[in-house]
């Protein structure tokens, strides 16, 4: 009986970090389903950096009953010159999406799902255009990419102008720090996460082979600052990593 219970339990835990990662804020256990040409991103899946290097489509599996929504897609999992603590780093900012009214039909690798897209139906630019996961050969090899959706119906124009201030700066996003400023903290309806891997060796920040076996990630993100550039299009810049997603273990 007590292992039965312990199961139980052990199943509670993993579905209330189904969504979005473990000790994530804002975290969200509702799904927000995330499609590349099919390929299903869901709750945590490892896909290539060719897959995910395209915007995604993104909807939810019941219909939505706002009029706006904003997605926002972090890596958690930036490295710094200290391998024990990690940065984060904006990858996604849209706004003014719409919610379907019917759903559409996906025939994706997790199987054939309905789901209730959002669309960018006014052409509005993003706040953050989407640029693809691209880990380096840095530790850790493997990245946690998470999606949030908000939903922004009849938000103000000093939320909008929060919103596209912290998107100016990729570097360091902080979603629960940006949402609060924003007066969206509670309006996180939907999240999910996936994750990509560089096949490695590991290099130290010098470009030599790095000794260390570290492959979780750190809880803390640091301020240390390391050239992005590569990530965002300037060309002879060293492209850096987005850390891995450690796996979470419960010992009773």
């Amino acid at each position: 009986m007590l292992s039965q219970s312990l199961a139980v339990l052990v199943a509670a835990a993993t579905v209330s970090f189904a969504k979005t990662p473990a000790r994530f804020e804002p975290a969200s256990n509702t799904d927000l389903i995330v499609e590349f040409s099919n390929l299903a991103a869901l709750n945590g899946a490892t896909i290539s950096k060719e897959a995910s290097a395209n915007e995604p489509q993104i909807g939810t599996a019941t219909q939505l009953t706002g009029t706006s929504y904003a997605v926002i897609m972090i890596d958690l999992d930036i490295p710094t010159n200290n391998t024990s603590v990690t940065d984060t780093l904006l990858h996604w900012m849209q706004t003014d999406l719409t919610p379907a009214t019917t759903p559409t039909q996906l025939n994706m690798t997790s199987g054939s799902q309905a789901v209730f897209l959002l669309k960018n139906a006014a052409n509005t630019p993003a706040l953050a255009p989407y640029f693809g996961p691209s880990p380096p050969a840095r530790t850790p090899l493997s990245h946690r990419y998470t999606q949030i959706l908000v939903d922004t119906s009849g938000v103000s124009t000093q939320a909008t102008g929060a919103l596209q201030g912290a998107a100016a700066n990729r570097r360091g996003f902080q979603a629960q720090a940006v949402l609060q400023q924003a007066g969206l903290q509670n309006k996180v309806v939907a999240g999910n996460f996936f994750i990509v891997t560089n096949p490695g060796p590991a290099q130290d920040p010098t470009g030599s082979p790095s000794n260390t076996t570290r492959s979780g990630p750190s809880s803390t993100p640091s301020t240390v600052i390391v050239n992005e550039a590569g990530i965002l299009g300037q060309p002879h810049v060293t492209i850096f990593a987005l850390l891995a997603a450690g796996a979470v273990f419960l010992g009773f």
